[in-house]
């Protein structure tokens, strides 16, 4: 039987970018709209939180003590403990202005995605410690929801990433040491699900959950792209998902608590940061980006 609770009083404007550090068993978020990061021990209260110079939104784990979080700077190196923030890597100028949601790969390199928040020229790109920025693709409207999938057997890599403009899941041949991808397909059409992609993580089944906008509820879907389960998390607008807990076995999500578009709020559990269990699925561990 699959539960939500609200945790803790938390209310956010915009959530996005949770990410569960197994090592340290903290979760850590963001608020776009009041440029905060947040972050929680054991996924519990009390609730830290660190203001940022500007508008966070992805973050990545790294293998050191920061944590890598997209800002109007570029990809910056947050230490929360120390408190500092300092810019790991401006945005190419071909990124066409900032960049959006942000993940690791199991290379230890990160993929990242143009942010707009209409149409517009966008695109999804590589970053390596070592090699800097590659282009991967273009053509795309807001990139959202980066995960990258591993076949257990073949180590064969594939690269989901979400155009949240055009309503689409898409997925591509990856090669994560070289940063290159083979030919675009569409994996998902979220518009036939009722809304629109957000941020989204793999469970260790190389499953993809996926939020969809609108519709108000996380999907799963296979690396086919048929998706079979589907939960109602009761915000309008569920916005990222996470696994976490000692065994990555308690589904975390966040949502906007502002009207976007026609979409109207009305769900008392908006913006609120919500614990879901019983969805018979654990994550894998956060991949991290390699300093």
């Amino acid at each position: 039987m699959v539960t939500s609770t609200v945790v803790g009083d938390i209310r956010l404007q915009w959530g996005e970018s949770l990410r569960w550090d197994d090592a340290r068993q903290r979760l850590y978020f963001v608020d776009c709209a009041r440029q905060t990061l947040h972050w929680l021990d054991h996924g519990e209260p009390p609730l830290r939180s660190m203001q940022m110079p500007s508008l966070p939104t992805g973050v990545v784990l790294t293998d050191g003590a920061p944590v890598v979080v997209a800002l109007d700077e570029g990809l910056c190196l947050v230490d929360v403990d120390a408190e500092t923030v300092d810019v790991l890597a401006p945005y190419p100028e071909d990124l066409g202005g900032r960049a959006n949601d942000a993940a690791a790969d199991a290379n230890g390199n990160l993929v990242t995605g143009t942010l707009n928040f209409g149409p517009g020229p966008g695109s999804y790109w590589w970053f390596s410690s070592a090699v800097g920025w590659q282009l991967l693709d273009t053509g795309i409207g807001n990139a959202n929801g980066p995960v990258v999938l591993e076949d257990p057997a073949s180590q064969a890599q594939t690269l989901v990433f979400a155009d949240t403009i055009a309503a689409k899941v898409y997925a591509y041949p990856y090669d994560g040491e070289r940063g290159t991808v083979g030919a675009r397909r569409v994996l998902v059409d979220v518009a036939e699900l009722g809304g629109a992609p957000d941020g989204a993580c793999a469970d260790a089944d190389q499953g993809v959950w996926g939020c969809v906008l609108g519709a108000g509820q996380v999907v799963r879907y296979e690396a086919d792209g048929s998706h079979h389960t589907a939960v109602d998390v009761g915000v309008e607008l569920p916005s990222d998902v996470t696994f976490g807990g000692p065994d990555l076995d308690r589904m975390f999500v966040v949502s906007i608590a502002v009207s976007i578009g026609d979409i109207e709020i009305s769900s008392p559990r908006a913006g609120a940061l919500l614990a879901i269990d019983g969805v018979d699925h654990r994550g894998q561990a956060e991949r991290r980006f390699h300093l």
